[in-house]
């Protein structure tokens, strides 16, 4: 049963434990202490092990602390094997049978230690039962203390604890006679046990000398440490080393703890240059490269072809707001499709890597996996991928950027990027996340709006809806921008002259821009535009010229239609859809419609809105849309993959009736049956409020409404919603 007093009431301070000390032996005392913690830091920030003189095997440190509560109370470290390691420096010390000696204190310390363990309830952690296998209680000396301690003490301890025991000589008898003369003393001070010899070597076994024989030995090893992948250059490993003795000494002052992560931060925030952990380095590399890889496959989409074959670039006004706005915090970028939203992320991304900042940019619809562990095997590295983001660390902030989260469409990848945005969002602040997605998708997924939740950074790229998401709006070419284009590109510039106001509208949009000057280079529009009044004109010109009418050609893009509706993702498996027709791929890829990506594992459309397109023509009759025959049964969930695709459809059905009639019965149709999927009665509500100019462009549904046709109030209501969301915007 113990007596000794509370010795766990408090950590004490190094003012408090050296008030009325012996001055510069008192500051040699407390330097080497810092030395000894910071030796120990250097291992744990080189995931080596501890000194094998403690014979731990490989445990190595995995926190450390200084000043405990516990009775052998300089430092106290956790390893890697569930084990603890509490350490005593000194730095002059001499063996004595007197328990009111330096030696005994310490011997007193080790068994007040071991008795508060052996009666501990693990509330502190490190008070349980100590174990031979895993902890110990150690005594570290400088080279001043007495070579009696230093030398002799730690053979006799091995010796008489050793397996079939051991013959000890004088010097060696002597030393454990002094050993065990204070661990006596201390057991009748604190305990009503009764003593035996049997104590004194359960005592020995969990303790271990640790002798530092010359001056600047400490530093030294550490040092070499350091060297072992954490520092880059001798000059790094000295400002290393100087850091982590600051760390220490701060803690030693304000008693706390560090782990690796914890110290690595609190290094790298000082500017330090620390290596990445050996055991990522090789994924943050593949990472690096993989940003590189995404980007330069991005960046066709900053280019318009000239009509002489050369790429041009326009640099967007909002880029350098957009690049202000991420510094401060998470930011998704939103757009209609086709303005340009993959363009301006990734020269986002190009311009913090140019900065020197650390940047992950992932192309969602190159990824089309269904957990965390398929993602981290898409991207082809061995640890989980949130934990290489957690080890990628450094002083300056860090980005992931990612493009095109509209490309999940309800797919399970949608679920795994979710995920991975969440979890990099509640990592410390060095990471920051910015994403793209469409304005229809943000507007359809509550998801988002939580995780961006913010204010808007810049009031005149937002969007009035999303008024407490933290976005910006891509837009359509701004005049200046237009100018510019149209300035590089002499021969735009020729045909927008003689076009019509509404055909430059239609080339304000980047997209349309890029197939404008396609068509233009190929022959297919000359000066005159007059027969192209919409995006769906400009396209089927485009489709009619780049997808020829053969039935190889449209099985093909029927068959990849279908496979993305099924599997809800703008990418599919490029085997599955080329052992008929691989030849009609290559025809599709050669002519710009197709990207094939990863040695060609996936294939998708070049843009999302090429698949609409295609969604439009493959899958969507417009006979069927009007007279209510198509369904989109909500069931089946299919409204995030195809309401671009319906949209398009209704949109064809108003440009070829001019009565509206047509449009307005198909939209009744849609918006009437509930059992339709929501986010295409959204779309077509919206459709319903956008496209009407003139008064006559609503006659068709007003006559309905006002005969009293249920189904055509029902409609009416919701245009009216959609129009009260237009006007707010």
């Amino acid at each position: 049963m113990s007596k000794q007093e509370n010795h766990t009431s408090g950590a004490k301070s190094k003012n408090q434990q050296y008030v009325g000390g012996g001055g510069a032996a008192t500051t040699r005392g407390i330097r080497f202490q810092m030395q000894v913690g910071a030796l120990i830091g250097c291992q744990m920030l080189a995931e080596k092990p501890l000194d094998q003189r403690l014979d731990l095997g490989r445990a190595k440190p995995e926190w450390i602390r200084f000043e405990t509560e516990a009775p052998v109370d300089d430092i106290l470290v956790g390893t890697s094997e569930s084990g603890f390691v509490a350490f005593q420096v000194k730095t002059k010390i001499s063996l004595s049978k007197d328990p009111a000696s330096e030696f005994g204190k310490v011997v007193s310390q080790f068994v007040r230690h071991w008795v508060s363990c052996r009666d501990g309830k693990g509330k502190l952690k490190w008070d349980r039962q100590l174990d031979a296998r895993i902890d110990r209680l150690v005594l570290v000396l400088s080279p001043r203390a007495s070579s009696s301690v230093r030398q002799v003490l730690p053979n006799a301890l091995r010796l008489s604890t050793q397996p079939g025991g051991g013959q000890l000589n004088a010097s060696q008898q002597n030393a454990f006679d002094c050993f065990e003369a204070c661990v006596q003393a201390t057991w009748s001070e604190i305990t009503d046990d009764s003593y035996s010899p049997d104590i004194a070597l359960e005592l020995a076994t969990l303790v271990r000398i640790l002798d530092f024989a010359t001056d600047g030995l400490v530093r030294e090893i550490a040092s070499a440490i350091l060297l072992q992948g954490v520092a880059e250059t001798q000059d790094d490993t000295a400002k290393i080393h100087e850091g982590v003795e600051v760390v220490c000494g701060k803690l030693m002052d304000e008693p706390g703890s560090v782990d690796r992560s914890t110290l690595r931060r609190r290094l790298l925030g000082c500017g330090l240059k620390l290596m990445v952990p050996k055991d990522f380095r090789k994924d943050v590399a593949r990472l690096k490269a993989l940003s590189m890889e995404a980007s330069k496959k991005l960046e066709r989409f900053e280019y318009i072809e000239g009509l002489d074959g050369k790429p041009v670039s326009i640099a967007r006004q909002c880029q350098d707001s957009i690049l202000e706005a991420v510094l401060d915090g998470p930011l998704l970028v939103i757009g209609e499709p086709g303005t340009g939203k993959s363009a301006v992320l990734n020269a986002l991304a190009r311009g913090l890597m140019k900065k020197g900042n650390d940047v992950l940019e992932l192309a969602v619809g190159e990824h089309s996996v269904e957990t965390m562990e398929g993602l981290g095997k898409s991207l082809g590295i061995n640890h989980d991928l949130l934990q290489v983001i957690k080890n990628w660390d450094g002083s300056d902030p860090a980005w992931l950027i990612v493009d095109g989260l509209d490309a999940f469409r309800g797919g399970p990848s949608g679920n795994v990027f979710r995920t991975l945005i969440q979890q990099v969002l509640s990592l410390d602040e060095r990471w920051k996340v910015v994403a793209s997605t469409r304005t229809f998708d943000l507007r359809t997924s509550h998801i988002f709006q939580e995780l961006f939740k913010g204010k808007p950074p810049i009031k005149e790229l937002s969007e009035t809806e999303f008024s407490k998401v933290r976005h910006v709006r891509v837009p359509p070419w701004t005049q200046k921008e237009f100018a510019q284009l149209l300035k590089k590109v002499p021969g735009f510039a020729k045909i927008m002259d003689t076009s019509s106001e509404f055909m430059r509208d239609i080339a304000t949009m980047p997209f349309n821009t890029r197939l404008l000057g396609e068509l233009v280079k190929d022959g297919l529009i000359a000066t005159d535009l007059s027969h192209i009044t919409s995006q769906i004109e400009l396209l089927q010109l485009y489709w009619k010229h780049r997808v020829p009418d053969s039935a190889p050609m449209q099985v093909c893009i029927r068959n990849i239609v279908k496979r993305i509706v099924k599997t809800r993702e703008l990418s599919v498996d490029f085997e599955a859809v080329a052992k008929d027709i691989p030849t009609v791929l290559d025809d599709l890829e050669s002519a710009g419609v197709l990207i094939s990506h990863t040695n060609r594992q996936w294939v998708q459309f070049s843009h999302h809105i090429l698949f609409d397109f295609a969604a439009s023509r493959a899958l969507l009759d417009p006979k069927a849309t009007i007279s209510g025959k198509k369904k989109f049964n909500k069931t089946k969930a299919i409204g995030l993959i195809l309401a671009p695709a319906v949209a398009f459809v209704l949109r064809k059905i108003w440009t070829c009736d001019d009565s509206r009639d047509k449009f307005w019965t198909a939209v009744i149709h849609i918006l009437a049956d509930r059992d339709n999927d929501p986010v295409i009665r959204v779309a077509a509500a919206r459709l319903g409020a956008e496209l009407p100019e003139r008064q006559s462009d609503t006659k068709f549904l007003a006559k309905r409404v006002v005969t009293g046709d249920e189904k055509a109030t029902q409609s009416f209501v919701h245009v009216c919603g959609a129009l009260g969301v237009r006007l707010d915007d």
